[in-house]
């Protein structure tokens, strides 16, 4: 008996499904438990030029977040596994699960209410998502991987960042490994940057949600279903 496919709700997490940034999250974890202050200021000051540079047009605005998200591993770099992982549990209860959008939530519950499998595709760290996955039910995550050595996070991250072309590449891999038999053209994608059209060209049902401006303009275009502003 040939397996049965299976439809796939692919979700974006930052700023898809919740209006929170993880950088913002980890500042505010760091800081009220007064810990990697000096490197989260580093981190902070050191990549404000790029930023600046971005709205200047001086300076490419896909590689300053791809820096801003390979970057952001070196706030964990020293933690043990447990101690990251009480802190992951930290922002996602104490910083993002307030910020969660409620009309993305509403769909998300609509895809597990006709037996969809929920995924969490976001540039975030996996360690992170899994935790998010459970508390809303999410059945894969896939995300950009912590390097640890001796149960020590290093402060870097395991290349590829899953960030524009690399996320489709590495949702790909995922189903490979785990050998699900996924119905692209009966599946959905939810994000909000223009940057997730690799992922949008992959299923049958992209919506656009929460648009920047180029996937907005892009979204009316091709006449994608819009959630959001």
């Amino acid at each position: 008996m040939t397996e049965e496919k299976i439809k796939l709700a692919i979700f974006d997490f930052d700023g898809t499904l919740t209006s929170g940034h993880l950088w913002l999250g980890i500042a505010k974890h760091h800081s009220q438990k007064r810990v990697k202050r000096r490197s989260l200021a580093l981190y902070i000051f050191s990549h404000m030029p790029y930023w600046i540079a971005v709205k200047l047009r001086l300076y490419s605005e896909e590689k300053n977040r791809s820096r801003w998200g390979e970057g952001l591993s070196v706030l964990f770099k020293g933690f043990k596994t447990d101690e990251a992982q009480k802190a992951f549990e930290w922002v996602t209860d104490h910083y993002f699960m307030p910020l969660m959008r409620p009309d993305v939530m509403k769909v998300l519950q609509g895809h597990k209410d006709n037996d969809h499998k929920v995924m969490l595709l976001s540039g975030m760290f996996t360690d992170f998502l899994q935790i998010v996955g459970q508390r809303i039910g999410a059945d894969y995550v896939v995300g950009t991987r912590l390097e640890i050595a001796q149960n020590i996070y290093t402060g870097r991250i395991i290349q590829p960042l899953c960030f524009g072309e690399n996320k489709a590449r590495l949702l790909k891999e995922f189903i490979q490994q785990n050998q699900l038999n996924v119905d692209f053209s009966g599946s959905a994608a939810y994000a909000d940057s223009f940057y997730d059209l690799p992922v949008f060209k992959l299923v049958g049902h992209p919506v656009a949600t929460y648009a920047d401006t180029e996937l907005g303009k892009l979204a009316n275009q091709e006449g994608w279903e819009r959630i959001g502003e």
